[in-house]
């Protein structure tokens, strides 16, 4: 009811904003358009694309596409979207040193660059990681509570 006071222990949960708003961004927008980017690039070869070209193409499709979930859920504050966003991270990082370390697929970074920006996405995808898992934010943003407060 207009003018009463919410109780003392419940809390509206926090906007998704700040560093939350950063990583749905990149989840929704950023990755999408660097595939569709690469992807054009490659639309003229599709004919002669190898079939390993095509796999890796179908691995970063599958993965960005997690991405774009996870992002929408986390900007909808959907349950199990923090989770979704954990794995999402993994896959992202997985799929970028796989890729980083052959010849085939989506690379266009030359030899001696591939392990440097391997490790880097790597790198970046741990600390949205550790993002996710350490933030107070995300926490009172999905309703979470700490595993310490929890068990004490």
């Amino acid at each position: 009811m207009p003018g009463l006071k919410p109780e003392a222990g419940s809390r509206e949960p926090e906007a998704v904003r700040g560093w939350l708003l950063v990583l749905c961004v990149l989840l929704t927008a950023w990755n999408p358009a660097t595939l569709a980017v690469a992807a054009a690039a490659r639309v003229s070869a599709l004919g002669t694309a190898s079939t390993p070209d095509l796999v890796w193409l179908g691995v970063r499709l599958g993965v960005t596409s997690i991405g774009v979930a996870a992002g929408l859920a986390l900007w909808h504050k959907r349950a199990g979207a923090v989770r979704l966003a954990k794995a999402s991270l993994m896959l992202s990082a997985i799929d970028a040193a796989a890729r980083l370390s052959t010849r085939t697929g989506l690379s266009e970074a030359p030899p001696g660059a591939r392990l440097p920006l391997a490790l880097a996405l790597v790198a970046f995808n741990a600390v949205w990681y550790l993002y996710l898992s350490k933030s107070r934010r995300v926490r009172a943003t999905y309703g979470l509570e700490s595993r310490s407060e929890t068990s004490g």
